[in-house]
This record gives C-alpha cells, structure tokens and sequence, in this order.
C-alpha cells in the first residue's frame, strides 16, 4: 500500500472544537475542513461509522454515512491506532456531538501491532511504566500529566 509522504490539514481539532462548539446540534457549519490523527475508537451502526479521532490537541468524531463516504467497506474496516486524513464538514449530530462529516479519506500509517482496549488501557503496571508512549496514548490521563510535568519544569527553569 503507498501511503503519501505528506498530508496538509487546514486545522487542529482543538482549534475546530473552539471554532464550531457552538453550531446548533443536528446542523452542518458549511464550512470544509482537512484534518489528520489517530483512529482511537471506532463504532459501526450498520449503514453509519463513527469514530474518534485524536491529534496532538485532542479528539473529535467522525461521522461516516455509507452513502456519501468512498470505500465506505475499507473505512469500516479501520483499525484502532491507524492514522489517516479526512476532508469534510464539520457539523453538530442530533444528539449535540461536535463531528467531521467523512467526504474524503486516506490512509496515512497502517498500525502493525493491536492497540491495547480503551476502555481498560493497560492494567499491568509494569508495561505501563515500560511503555509509556503507549499509555499516553491509550490513557488521558497519563498524557495531562506528562504535558502538566512539562510546562512545570518550563515554568521553574525559565523563571
């Protein structure tokens, strides 16, 4: 599979959640984004997809209609931790969900190993304390402290 060398997003989620937090639910901004992360969970309803994704700044969903999504069979098969680039528009669902409507999509990584379960991260901790990038990866929590520790020391070292 060739996966492109470079993908260019016109925003972070974190700047999409501050942007568009406040559209009415059920309705679309009109306006298109490009955005890209990690696939950190994903729920299949049949004819619909949604997923999570993550970026450096934070997560928001992704709405998938089979309808209007290409390879609609390929997206669905997606699995937790691979990284991609969607294009589409942001829009609120009927239940108030800051969400990216899928138009465009491509794989940027494949993930070679499976991705620990969300919903226990990793409950050994000895594995947690060897592989702390997959901690932070699975648990908020371990991330928050990490970047918290880190503008700490910042803030000490530089005054």
């Amino acid at each position: 599979m060739n996966t492109p060398y470079k993908y260019e997003r016109t925003e972070t989620v974190e700047e999409l959640i501050s942007e568009y937090s406040s559209i009415p639910d059920g309705t679309g901004s009109g306006v298109h984004v490009s955005i890209a992360g990690r696939i950190m969970q994903r729920r299949d309803q049949g004819k619909v997809v949604f997923g999570n994704l993550q970026d450096s700044s934070g997560r928001i969903q992704l709405f998938a209609p089979s309808k209007s999504t290409p390879d609609f069979e390929a997206f669905s098969a997606l699995n937790i931790g691979d990284w991609i680039g969607v294009k589409g528009e942001v829009m609120k669902t009927k239940r108030g969900e800051l969400s990216v409507k899928v138009e465009q999509w491509e794989i940027l990584a494949e993930t070679k190993r499976s991705f620990p379960d969300k919903w226990h991260g990793i409950s050994d901790p000895d594995t947690r304390y060897r592989q702390r990038y997959v901690d932070m990866w699975v648990t908020d929590g371990a991330k928050r402290a990490f970047i918290l520790r880190s503008k700490l020391i910042s803030k000490l070292e530089n005054g």
